[in-house]
């Protein structure tokens, strides 16, 4: 079935910012891969007999500086994805907040590493993200 036209002013609106050039089978792969990525870096490992969840983010963020740096790269690629996926500016907004609070605490010995382990700034983008993909699909 055809689009429907849209208008760059109706596109804006809506926070749909690339999302019309993605098909849906793109955008459920997309979003398949950004929940697998917030899992793999928030939480994929439990210690073992405890209920804290440790994921990549927590790992590299030990190595300084490049640990910080490298798990930042993977949030800015989050970011991006979100944007395509035609998130708000105000989600984007609260998403790169997240990612700056978290890179900016990683930078301090010990307290960013402990930090890491419980700000899981990607599960957050991912909440987000996904109540602002819910409100599009719920609104249609």
């Amino acid at each position: 079935m055809p689009r429907r036209p849209e208008t760059p002013s109706a596109v804006r609106k809506a926070g749909k910012h690339a999302q019309h050039s993605l098909s849906k089978e793109d955008r459920d792969k997309l979003i398949k891969r950004l929940r697998s990525i917030a899992h793999l870096f928030d939480d994929a490992v439990t210690v073992p007999g405890t209920k804290i969840t440790l994921g990549w983010d927590a790992v590299l963020g030990l190595i300084p500086i490049v640990g910080d740096a490298s798990t930042t790269a993977v949030s800015a690629y989050f970011l991006w994805e979100a944007y395509r996926l035609g998130a708000s500016r105000w989600t984007l907004t609260k998403m790169v907040w997240n990612v700056l609070v978290d890179f900016i605490i990683g930078f301090i010995p010990l307290v960013g590493d402990l930090f890491d382990v419980t700000f899981r700034a990607n599960r957050r983008n991912m909440k987000l993200l996904e109540k602002e993909l819910g409100k599009h699909s719920n609104g249609r």
